[in-house]
């Protein structure tokens, strides 16, 4: 049975990995010839923004892994159906459910990869790429908003207009407030650089202090501050929510939470994290019930499309249900793990229904 489940698994690899690659493919030429318009803004060449589409694969190979794990399995399992080896393999008494457990055996070993990748490779990449294009456009990190970086800490609000990197802010504005909501403090600083004791030293500084009858002004060359803002933060805000490892998830959530903001979105990709290895298992078991079941007489390539339709359905309703929870306010947990349990569901559903 071991030679069996090694053949099974290499099998079913191979059509997984050709799978993925296609996908791979068509999100690389897609991505190249959208990042192309940019060329010629500042130092934004055709090297940099392939560099930046390559950076970025590994978080697409991971949203992408379900459909290329169903669509994979199907090539795999549908060339032994084609060649009769999975006729001969039940004619001498292997049953579905041993050919099923074989290849759950593989399943297993891509969640691992799923989350190896999610967790230890896409954070680094994602920031790195975002960073890269930043500096070649010579525009402050994207954060979603159309004045550079926005930071709240408790009841001060920080503005950088200009993230020139991590550790490097230009154009910091640091206004402070009463319990009143009334301003006490405005700092400006041309720039802003973090130190090792855990500081920022901020450059041709202009304090105002609003006192109650009167206003309160000066200049500085440097002065050091010190905020919860860190390197690590600003990191993390300037990318998206799903290019986050779990780790940096939680840590902006419970930043979120301590001052009050809405963190839904954060929590939405928290959970899709964790559900999207079990979303790659479901998949390539139902790719059983497609050989063995009421399809198994259909030829390959309606196999395949029948597969690449639901592999790219899952994906759009896994991610337009993640957003739609934000919008209309259902439970993070469940807006971004409900996909993932109806494809479970559905998989035990139809396996259950193949002759064993």
């Amino acid at each position: 049975m071991r030679i069996l489940d090694r053949y099974i698994g290499r099998t079913v690899i191979s059509g997984t990995l050709t799978a993925l690659m296609v996908l791979m493919a068509l999100y690389i030429f897609m991505t190249y010839v959208g990042e192309l318009q940019k060329v010629g803004q500042a130092r934004y060449t055709p090297l940099v923004a392939l560099q930046f589409t390559l950076l970025t694969l590994p978080r697409w190979a991971g949203d992408l892994f379900p459909m290329a794990a169903l669509v994979g399995s199907l090539m795999g399992l549908g060339a032994m159906a084609s060649n009769s080896e999975l006729v001969v393999m039940r004619a001498a008494g292997v049953s579905v459910m041993r050919i099923a457990w074989a290849v759950m055996k593989i399943a297993l070993a891509m969640m691992v990869v799923v989350v190896i990748i999610s967790e230890g490779v896409v954070s680094h990449t994602e920031q790195y790429a975002f960073k890269l294009r930043a500096t070649a456009l010579e525009k402050p990190v994207s954060v979603n908003t159309g004045s550079g970086l926005w930071i709240r800490e408790g009841s001060r609000y920080i503005n950088a207009r200009t993230v020139y990197a991590n550790d490097h802010l230009g154009g910091v504005y640091i206004y402070e407030f009463n319990p009143d909501k009334q301003p006490v403090k405005l700092i400006r600083a041309a720039e802003a650089r973090y130190r090792q004791d855990g500081r920022w030293l901020l450059r041709e500084v202009s304090q105002t202090q609003f006192g109650k009858q009167q206003v309160f002004a000066r200049q500085e060359a440097e002065h050091r501050w010190r905020g919860i803002l860190d390197p690590d933060l600003i990191d993390v805000v300037a990318v998206d929510p799903y290019g986050l490892s779990s780790r940096e998830l939680l840590r902006y959530i419970a930043y979120l939470d301590s001052n009050g903001l809405n963190a839904d979105q954060y929590r939405v990709a928290f959970w899709s994290k964790l559900a999207s290895p079990f979303a790659t298992g479901a998949m390539m078991l139902l790719a059983i019930p497609f050989i063995f079941g009421s399809m198994r007489s259909v030829s390959m390539g309606s196999r395949l499309l029948a597969g690449t339709l639901i592999g790219i359905g899952f994906y759009l309703f896994n991610h337009s249900l993640g957003q739609l929870g934000i919008v209309y306010s259902i439970p993070p947990v469940l807006s971004a793990t409900l996909p993932t349990i109806c494809a479970v569901v559905i998989t035990y559903y139809m396996l259950r229904r193949v002759r064993v």
